[in-house]
């Protein structure tokens, strides 16, 4: 592996890391916090490590028809105004998602299949994650076993 790859996931594993750090101060029910992000995690290392081809084909049948067209529309405008509201939610989320593609595409460079690309960043992912939010409930309860 080349060493700016290891710089990149590097940076994939601190970033995974405060945002498990922030998602375990939430005070939501810890297992549904959880899922959830472990369920994007995955989802977001399958949609990096295997792009789909023929989604400009997708997208412009979609938008060739008036009905796709007016929900596309309406369902952008809502995205705009949750994109305001929860500005710092979609930051983070930009976040996760710009560490996640340069790790991809370093790791792309140095020539490795799609399976075993998936294979580290949601390891390297899901490891930042846990290891934060294990880090954050030990300093905060002093404990690190959840009862």
């Amino acid at each position: 592996m080349k060493k700016n790859s290891l710089v990149s996931l590097t940076l994939l594993f601190v970033t995974y890391f405060i945002f498990g750090w922030k998602l375990s101060e939430f005070d939501v029910p810890p297992h549904l916090t959880w899922f959830l992000a472990v369920a994007s995690i995955l989802l977001l290392s399958v949609g990096l490590s295997f792009p789909l081809k023929d989604i400009k084909a997708l997208i412009m049948q979609w938008f060739s028809s008036d009905i796709g067209a007016f929900i596309s529309i309406i369902l952008g405008a809502f995205v705009a105004v949750v994109f305001i509201a929860w500005l710092h939610l979609f930051a983070t989320c930009l976040v996760l998602i710009s560490a996640g593609a340069l790790a991809r595409l370093d790791i792309q460079i140095c020539g490795w299949k799609t399976w075993r690309a998936f294979a580290v960043l949601a390891t390297i992912s899901l490891t930042g994650v846990g290891l934060g939010g294990a880090m954050e409930f030990l300093l905060k309860t002093g404990r690190l076993v959840l009862y």
